[in-house]
């Protein structure tokens, strides 16, 4: 009973815009604020329910996740303090690493994923000009992506696809 793709990406056109400048007021980080954002519209978009009030959930949904983000950070920071992380070796091969990470999208991404990544992060476009470059909606975009980057994160955090 959840939301039909159309309903969803209306929805997301409209509250995307405040839900990423609310994000941004708190975490002063676009990255940060972008993977909050799109959590809470993929935990939404998995979702059966529907809301009455959906900008009103969204906002709070965001404003709760930036704040635990915020948390989450915080902790970090000291742990970092308090362990003081070395910075990379001089002789850290970043060649490697960036091929790595090509071979990593390569094998573990769908094709639509792979496409989604290459034209957002590669080619540098928005996810409307992908979405209009691709001919789907945003909301697919913003799925193909939250699919993806959770997918690369687990295997470069655990080193298993």
């Amino acid at each position: 009973m959840g939301y039909s793709t159309t309903e969803f990406e209306t929805l997301y056109i409209q509250c995307f815009p405040p839900s990423m400048r609310l994000a941004m007021s708190l975490l002063h980080d676009e990255d940060e604020a972008r993977d909050v954002v799109q959590g809470v519209f993929l935990k939404l978009w998995e979702s059966e329910i529907r809301v009455e009030n959906p900008m009103a959930f969204i906002l709070r949904a965001v404003r709760n996740a930036s704040l635990n983000r915020i948390s989450m950070l915080d902790t970090r920071d000291r742990i970092r303090q308090r362990i003081m992380l070395d910075p990379p070796p001089d002789d850290f091969d970043i060649d490697g690493r960036n091929e790595e990470v090509r071979s990593a999208i390569h094998r573990l991404l769908t094709p639509r994923e792979q496409a989604v990544v290459d034209r957002i992060y590669a080619g540098g476009m928005s996810y409307k000009e992908a979405a209009e470059n691709l001919e789907v909606s945003v909301a697919a975009i913003n799925k193909n992506i939250v699919s993806a980057l959770k997918k690369l994160r687990i295997y470069f955090k655990t080193g298993k696809s």
